[in-house]
């Protein structure tokens, strides 16, 4: 093999490791679910403040009722799925309407705060809303109820 051929080569592998470790920078940029409590899941019923479509995380947030809160509730944060995950789960930025009540069922943060990582949400009526991911699942393929808006 001439000096040119073994030089082509050297140069095409360290191209590919190279556009292999741009390839692979997001995964590992991506935080872990190490503040969600995967060994227990609670679950809350309230109504809907807001979703909150965003890149990197959507968020639920839901009014609970608490008399002894300032103004009468707390406020939960649910992290799930990027928006992009979630469409191909059947989500959409208006999946959910502020005031409608609903129960979060979620894996609860460590620290304590009011809110964690969504597993999913029950409707009045019985439909469910799957989230996606959480601590030790990777990303799930959950399909929404028949009938789900």
């Amino acid at each position: 093999m001439s000096i040119t051929q073994r030089l082509n080569r050297v140069l095409c592998l360290a191209a590919l490791t190279g556009v292999s470790l741009v390839l692979a920078q997001p995964v590992r940029a991506h935080h872990s679910y190490i503040m969600f409590d995967g060994s227990t899941s609670k679950s809350v019923t309230g109504t809907v403040a807001r979703l909150e479509w965003r890149n990197p995380h959507v968020f639920v947030w839901l009014y609970v009722r608490n008399s002894s809160a300032p103004g009468g509730y707390d406020l939960y944060a649910f992290e799930n799925a990027s928006p992009a995950v979630l469409v191909r789960m059947g989500w959409s930025k208006d999946v959910l309407a502020a005031g409608e009540t609903i129960t979060v069922e979620y894996w609860p943060l460590k620290d304590g705060r009011n809110g964690g990582h969504f597993v999913k949400a029950t409707r009045s009526d019985g439909r469910t809303l799957p989230g996606v991911g959480g601590p030790g699942t990777g990303l799930t393929s959950p399909v929404i109820t028949p009938g789900a808006k």
